[in-house]
């Protein structure tokens, strides 16, 4: 039993208790547990095995009697219990913006729905329209937010799809009679949605591989010589390419695409040939090899001349850093130990402004307690530089909240849309641009405002911004949340172009989301950005040269 599969099926308990249990903090106790056990680099079997479970943090006596039952049993007779409750699918509802946990268990509690297809019903009959807290406007909403779902249907986020893929590759790599694997497809190629997991198997013994594969993957059938698919987890289709080791290398080549970029290259250098090797294949061509994320298209094979694609190493600090203040769940000194630990040079607290109501945003005066103790627990963290700063709301008018006094006492401020997502594209435009123009604005926040597979982003005209933010000196961020991954990656270069600056922020919330700085980089990787478009590549002295030259 993997910490993944633990991780999971307590992530499970705790959306069901958000569903049914008035207290919140019982659902928040199995979620904090999945977190712990899947940050946790020793083995969980051993965990429970040498009593050591409960000396994890986040992991309580309750929680912990269920994780030790999953370990030892494989199941969970709480979760048994919980599940009988509700009926299977339930919780595809949550694909549908606007609607969380505490509602769908109202809609079900009230009206007995359960699936898309009877909330779907329900809103076109006017029942609930007649529910308490809907009415006619929500319920015209929901109809949108129901098509929307369908259109993403059978799509997942690139996590959901690396975590498949390398645990694969590992139980893979442990068979019998397999000598190379490697995770292939959209995955390999770091897409931000993905609609199935891809896996190279190098193997002499295929008919004795093919009837093992069986035991990893439900639904397992050949669907072409040598390819088999399968679904993981109940929801992800798997398709996994057996091959020999002199051909490992062109199937590799082949399999991680894209179909656009494996064409050009055909047209470019002819067939494919057997390799054992990627490696060989470009060098048959006589082409530099190019990296998995900018195969999407056949852009690069006609470049001479590349740029050298920011590493996750050349980060050396990072902004956009949520604490306990607002909507964080770890405390100041926890995100600042956190930094450290990873040897940045510097990190930027940014906790939300007043108007963020929703997320726990800071009045002025509890601005003043916070700062104080950011003052106090970067002493602690020394000689790692601690910028204080605010993630403040671009409001309606494109003015920023807090105002000029506040706003001059930070270090840095991400201005950052967070309401009246309706307006219009030259509304939303003019709004940005009106806050590229106050002179305390550091980076533009998360430009679209997309929830991957739950939110469109509102439209902007992109030129427009990226010409105005070259012409100010703001920077855009590109957020490695992997629910936004915004900017979006395809307009990286058209910014580029205009002279834009961009920094790779991991809009952590907790510890472990430090980890989306890598998501983020892969994003400025497949938008082609080198170390020197990204700012927080830079040293600690350069940037607290470039804030002391901008705030004078």
């Amino acid at each position: 039993m993997d910490k993944f599969t633990v991780a999971r099926m307590l992530d499970e308990i705790s959306r069901y208790l958000e569903l049914s249990d008035a207290n919140p903090f019982k659902a928040r106790a199995f979620e904090k547990a999945a977190r712990a056990i899947e940050s946790q680099e020793a083995d969980v079997l051993e965990l429970v095995e040498t009593g050591r479970l409960l000396d994890v943090p986040g992991v309580g006596k309750g929680t912990g009697e269920t994780i030790s039952e999953i370990v030892r049993t494989g199941a969970s007779a709480y979760l048994d219990e919980l599940r009988s409750h509700y009926p299977p699918g339930i919780f595809d509802l949550l694909r549908v913006p606007r609607l969380g946990l505490k509602k769908i268990g109202m809609l079900h509690a009230e009206l007995g729905i359960a699936s898309i297809d009877e909330l779907e019903e329900a809103a076109r009959d006017g029942r609930l329209a007649k529910l308490k807290g809907f009415g006619s406007k929500t319920s015209e909403q929901l109809l949108q937010g129901i098509a929307f779902a369908r259109m993403r249907e059978s799509q997942f986020l690139l996590p959901v799809g690396i975590e498949i893929g390398e645990l694969l590759r590992e139980r893979l790599s442990e068979l019998e009679g397999v000598e190379s694997v490697e995770v292939t497809g959209s995955v390999r190629r770091r897409l931000e949605v993905i609609r199935n997991v891809n896996l190279v198997v190098a193997t002499k013994a295929s008919a004795n591989l093919a009837g093992r594969l069986g035991s990893l993957l439900a639904d397992l059938e050949e669907i072409e010589p040598g390819t088999w698919r399968g679904i993981a987890r109940g929801e992800v289709p798997v398709l996994v390419h057996l091959t020999t080791a002199k051909e490992f290398g062109s199937t590799v080549f082949r399999t991680t695409g894209s179909s656009e970029f494996v064409a050009a290259f055909e047209e470019k250098s002819g067939p494919i040939p057997a390799s054992r090797s990627e490696q060989e294949i470009f060098r048959a061509a006589d082409i530099p090899p190019i990296v998995p994320e900018r195969r999407e298209n056949g852009d690069d094979l006609a470049r001479k001349k590349r740029t050298r694609l920011v590493e996750p190493s050349d980060l050396r600090g990072v902004f956009h850093v949520h604490t306990t203040w607002s909507d964080g769940r770890n405390s100041v000194f926890e995100m600042l130990s956190a930094a450290q630990e990873r040897n940045w040079e510097y990190v930027g607290i940014s906790d939300h402004s007043k108007n963020a109501h929703y997320a726990g945003g800071l009045t002025e005066e509890q601005l003043k307690q916070q700062q104080a103790e950011i003052r106090r627990e970067a002493k602690k963290v020394a000689p790692m530089r601690v910028f204080r700063g605010t993630e403040a709301d671009i409001l309606a008018d494109g003015s920023i909240d807090y105002g000029a006094g506040v706003l001059s006492s930070f270090d840095f401020v991400v201005a950052s849309v967070h309401s009246h997502f309706k307006m219009d594209r030259d509304e939303m435009t003019e709004r940005i641009l009106t806050a590229i123009d106050d002179r305390h604005v550091t980076f533009i926040g998360h430009l679209t405002g997309r929830l991957l597979l739950s939110r469109e982003g509102y439209s902007v005209d992109y030129d427009r911004i990226f010409e105005k933010a070259a012409a100010r000196g703001v920077m855009i961020e590109i957020n490695g949340n992997p629910r936004r991954l915004d900017v979006d990656w395809r307009y990286l270069r058209r910014a580029a172009d205009r002279g834009v600056t961009f920094s790779i922020h991991p809009d952590a919330h907790s510890t472990r989301e430090y980890d989306a700085s890598i998501t983020g980089t892969w994003v400025a990787r497949k938008g082609g950005l080198g170390k020197k478009q990204i700012f927080n590549t830079r040293t600690v002295e350069e940037v607290e040269e470039w804030f002391a030259s901008r705030s004078a």
